[in-house]
């Protein structure tokens, strides 16, 4: 009998701790989504494999802010691109250094110079923390190119 309490207890422990690391990667999904709305970077990316859970930050934080969301359809165009596959393609050195100077990476073409007049292309404006939660997020986000048929890559390569 005193076996199976300890087999017991070793399976209690081990489906804690896969619990606690689903846990985590839930919170750095969630903290990396939360700041994701709320510096609006959706106003010029998408997201479309995490895009129900974007959507609902998006209504939550309109909810809290007591606020009705409204897009227009030229928000809901992706100027910036979507990032489904931004971890695959990029690494977190890479996303820091875009994040914190943006125009640096872009190309000097005219259709890019022209597009850069509708896209705001700032640099993040937020905590240190935000930062981090964004970025780790970020990294995390390989789920292949989702792009939409057309989009101009201005980005240098």
């Amino acid at each position: 009998m005193v076996q199976i309490h300890k087999y017991v207890y070793v399976l209690v422990f081990l489906l804690m701790l896969s619990a606690a690391g689903y846990a985590q990667e839930s919170s750095v999904e969630q903290k990396g989504i939360t700041v994701f709305v709320e510096k609006r970077c959706y106003t010029c990316h998408t997201v479309k494999a995490e895009a129900a859970q974007i959507d609902a930050a998006k209504e939550a934080f309109a909810k809290s802010k007591g606020v009705e969301l409204k897009e227009s359809e030229e928000d809901k165009e992706a100027k910036g691109g979507d990032l489904s596959n931004i971890g695959a393609d990029k690494d977190a050195k890479w996303l820091s250094e875009f994040l914190k100077n943006p125009k640096d990476y872009f190309k000097d073409t005219p259709d890019c110079k022209k597009l850069a007049k509708k896209k705001e292309r700032k640099k993040f404006k937020g905590t240190d923390a935000e930062f981090q939660d964004l970025i780790a997020w970020l990294e995390t986000l390989k789920f292949g190119n989702q792009q939409a048929p057309g989009f101009e890559q201005c980005l240098k390569q």
